[in-house]
């Protein structure tokens, strides 16, 4: 698969519109958390789309900056926070809400990891076999300069990365975001057969292609509670 500016943009479009459907169609603000989860994508992809625009124009075909920074910023930071975040927000029974706010708390842990790790380097991003890699420049008093993939299938953080958030997913009340949560578990398991070195690129570009599903999760809650008041929370 190839991966370029033109697939990030329409990916972002396509993510833009079925969060801005989903905002518009909220049936109750325990949902909006979800219905805004479209948008977050549609913002990411749109940062890498800019960042394939930087390495074409770079005769090294590297490039740094605001823009691989807040590409990795939603892949690292953002995602283990908010994923738990927003199915928590959907009105659950009590040992459920239980396990959210466990998956919440991990979340935060990992989010706080990533951001120093962020904040304590540059990000750099590099083209390659039509994909792009991330990458942190570190200054090692022995080494120098050293880069280091942003995360890739080795990292052991990867672990609970992934179970907080695709566990969040499967434990929503809705099916169509169980469904995006079993997608985004198998691009994972895809793009670690096939390389791991590109894992935060892939990963995130097939999980935002996914998450137009979380537009059909919304309008099937508000045809719910439409034909049934009592389904209101």
């Amino acid at each position: 698969m190839c991966f370029s500016a033109e697939a990030s943009f329409t990916v972002a479009a396509a993510c833009a519109g079925a969060g801005t459907l989903s905002v518009m169609k909220c049936p109750a603000p325990g949902y909006f958390p979800l219905a805004c989860l479209p948008l977050a994508f549609a913002l990411q992809q749109t940062a890498e789309g800019v960042v394939w625009l930087q390495i074409a124009q770079s005769p090294a075909g590297w490039t740094s900056g605001f823009f691989p920074a807040v590409f990795v910023f939603f892949a690292t930071v953002f995602w283990p926070t908010y994923a738990p975040l927003a199915i928590r927000a959907e009105r659950h029974g009590a040992e459920r809400r239980r396990t959210l706010d466990v998956l919440v708390g991990m979340g935060l842990i990992i989010s706080f990891a990533f951001l120093l790790k962020l904040v304590g380097s540059d990000t750099f991003a590099h083209a390659e076999n039509h994909h792009i890699r991330y990458a942190s420049q570190t200054h090692d008093f022995d080494r120098g300069l050293t880069y280091r993939p942003v995360i890739t299938g080795r990292d052991w953080i990867l672990v609970p990365y992934a179970g907080v958030t695709m566990l969040s997913l499967l434990l929503s009340r809705l099916r169509p975001v169980r469904w995006f949560g079993v997608l985004v578990l198998l691009a994972l398991i895809a793009v670690l057969l096939v390389d791991r070195t590109v894992l935060v690129s892939i990963w995130c570009y097939c999980a935002a292609s996914g998450s137009v599903l979380i537009a059909l999760a919304i309008l099937q809650v508000r045809q719910n509670m439409t034909a049934s008041p009592l389904n209101r929370p």
